[in-house]
């Protein structure tokens, strides 16, 4: 971590100069421009013209989840494109469960395909503030909690519903993954904070997938835990106001109100 002093030049105008191998690094010169993000108390520099940049993944000798590990990764550390290539002809199976994986990040859509190669590219310039993107999680996870509650008590019972629930987790993981790639290029501790709120929405919404599975195979849901429910619906309230008013502060005090509720889950599953 490197420190610079604040200049001041007229009466307004303040000047940071930048780390010169940081310069370099991105090929900059006098007279290039630069965008200038502001997340929270943090500042985010960028070239203005954003260089696309690509990856390879070898497929020899890899299984289909260790292959789909690394797409995934790629796609969080930012790259565009990610080509994924093999000696041999890539098999039906191995190009079909690339594809299903694809499909969970959003933006990244299969570009190409020869026997021994699969080639996918970020088609979407996720410009989108990483607050506005919890929230869209949030809100989906905490519809799901809401009509879990309606749907599982045996005279409410509705097995369309609770399968809907169940597919909705995977546009939860979709807006997951898409956090942490906004996230990539940034640091400190409100990106820590963030990280810890997405992963806590995500990690209950796979409990609400799970006791949607629960209920569906006939499973039953006692009603002092239908109250755990019930006050979990109030925490998510609370955090909705905080991701509107983008403090990651006050969202991370709820979500470790939140991570008392994961003692009680346990119970219950």
């Amino acid at each position: 971590m490197e420190y610079r002093k604040i200049q001041l030049t007229g009466e307004s105008t303040y000047i940071l100069s930048l780390p010169k191998r940081w310069v370099k690094k991105n090929k900059l010169d006098k007279g290039d421009v630069l965008s200038i993000m502001e997340r929270g108390d943090t500042l985010l520099l960028k070239p203005r013209e954003e260089r696309e940049i690509e990856a390879e993944i070898d497929l020899e000798k890899k299984s289909l989840e260790l292959i789909s590990r690394s797409l995934i990764t790629k796609y969080i550390q930012g790259f565009d494109t990610v080509v994924i290539r093999s000696k041999r002809y890539i098999p039906p199976e191995i190009r079909k469960g690339l594809k299903e994986i694809s499909s969970l990040l959003i933006g990244m859509e299969q570009f190409g395909e020869t026997s021994n190669e699969l080639v996918f590219r970020m088609l979407m310039r996720e410009k989108g503030d990483v607050a506005d993107t919890v929230l869209r999680m949030h809100r989906m996870s905490l519809s799901s909690l809401e009509e879990l509650l309606r749907n599982i008590t045996p005279e409410n019972y509705n097995e369309h519903i609770l399968k809907d629930i169940i597919q909705r987790d995977d546009e939860i993981d979709k807006f997951y993954f898409l956090i942490f790639r906004q996230l990539s290029s940034a640091g400190g501790y409100e990106c820590s904070m963030w990280i810890q709120i997405a992963k806590s929405i995500e990690r209950i919404s796979d409990h609400i997938e799970n006791i949607a599975n629960l209920v569906i195979q006939g499973g039953k849901v006692r009603e002092e835990d239908i109250d755990i429910y019930k006050e979990l619906i109030d925490m998510y309230s609370s955090l909705k106001f905080a991701l509107m008013n983008k403090s990651s502060k006050r969202a991370g005090e709820i979500i470790d109100k939140v991570k008392s509720f994961r003692v009680e889950e346990k119970r219950i599953m």
